[in-house]
């Protein structure tokens, strides 16, 4: 399964520390945009640890889920490696 992961957090510090677990688990499309691929268990472990990593009152994440064929629009630089 694929994943869209957005966020926009207030905390610089917080900031920092999101943007370094999610480089650990998902692959950067654009600043605090990122593509998260893998197994249901793969996004619950990344989402319950951003979730003790974000402040929920301040701080904005959306996941967007993405279904397997679902086709990825760009222009430009290519979003994904080969």
């Amino acid at each position: 399964m694929k994943w869209i992961i957005a966020y926009d957090i207030s905390c610089p510090k917080r900031l920092l520390k999101v943007h370094r677990h999610l480089c650990k688990h998902a692959l950067p499309l654009q600043n605090s945009v990122f593509l998260l691929q893998g197994s249901q268990e793969d996004y619950q472990i990344c989402y319950q640890e951003l979730m003790h990593l974000i402040h929920l009152k301040e701080d904005n994440l959306r996941i967007y889920s993405l279904a397997a064929h679902t086709p990825i629009i760009h222009f430009g630089k290519p979003p994904l490696p080969e």
